[in-house]
């Protein structure tokens, strides 16, 4: 099994009821996550993970879908090479 980091920029939505121009450019925001690798085809990577208790998704198993066009930065690496964190003993 393999563990991927992917940094991408996605939409973001906003009201537009205030006065200002609409600017493209600035409203795109960039994303960070890590999760297993999946799936991924020509079109994009699909990673999942396990929330818990994350402000405002329901805590679970998670399938994410990134498109390949929207990734900055992609890292793969193989579950056993994974850095284990060690627990602090008291």
């Amino acid at each position: 099994m393999k563990v991927a980091y992917i940094r991408w920029k996605d939409a973001v939505s906003e009201e537009a009821s205030g006065p200002g121009p609409a600017v493209a450019q600035a409203r795109l925001v960039e994303l960070q996550e890590v999760g297993f690798l999946l799936d991924e085809s020509e079109e994009a990577i699909v990673i999942g993970m396990e929330v818990h208790n994350d402000a405002g998704v329901q805590p679970g198993r998670w399938r994410l879908h990134i498109p390949r066009v929207s990734i900055l930065e992609m890292r793969v690496m193989d579950l056993e090479k994974f850095p284990k964190r060690r627990r602090k003993t008291p």
